[in-house]
């Protein structure tokens, strides 16, 4: 008999059970051994959501909006931005970052990864799956780079995301 180099595979083996014969391999074999334990084995869901909403009541260039714990997913987690939504304003630009605001408050950059931008209010798409991609050590921020008209007292950002478990990540982008 052959030796499994699975660990689950292992496992499933010194259970009695074929985890690593035919289709057992690899997160079918940890389904198949996590079974034959008596142990539930279900993987994490994949699933969208609406990105919770937060405002903007600066106009000059260089104010921000960074609420961390909420534009970041949290550890174990990614965040594949499927749509952002600026809503309030009709004149000026808001740039949406990762980690740090776009500019200063005397308009010299400062961010390094820029994901979008707003000329006006509306919707930004992201239609390529996977891309911009947020991890936990990564979070949005919106900032004023010209100056804003605004049409009531607030910009407000929300947006929709899917959220990934870290270990289906390959998965999720196949």
């Amino acid at each position: 008999m052959s030796q499994p180099t699975d660990a689950m595979g292992a496992i499933g083996a010194r259970f009695g059970i074929g985890a690593s014969v035919g289709g057992g391999v690899g997160a079918d074999a940890a389904d198949m051994a996590a079974s034959a334990a008596g142990l539930p084995y279900r993987k994490r869901p994949i699933f969208s959501f609406s990105l919770p909403p937060g405002n903007l009541t600066g106009t000059s260039v260089g104010t921000y909006a960074d609420i961390p714990g909420q534009w970041q997913p949290p550890t174990g987690w990614l965040w594949d931005l499927v749509s952002l939504t600026a809503n309030g304003f009709s004149a000026g630009t808001i740039a949406v970052t990762k980690n740090f605001p776009f500019v200063t408050a005397a308009g010299n950059p400062w961010a390094l990864e820029p994901v979008g931008s707003f000329a006006q209010d509306g919707v930004l798409v992201f239609p390529q799956h996977g891309i911009p991609l947020l991890d936990h050590t990564e979070r949005l921020i919106f900032t004023v780079s010209s100056t804003l008209t605004l049409r009531v007292a607030q910009v407000q950002f929300s947006g929709q995301v899917v959220a990934v478990p870290a270990e289906r990540l390959d998965e999720y982008l196949s």
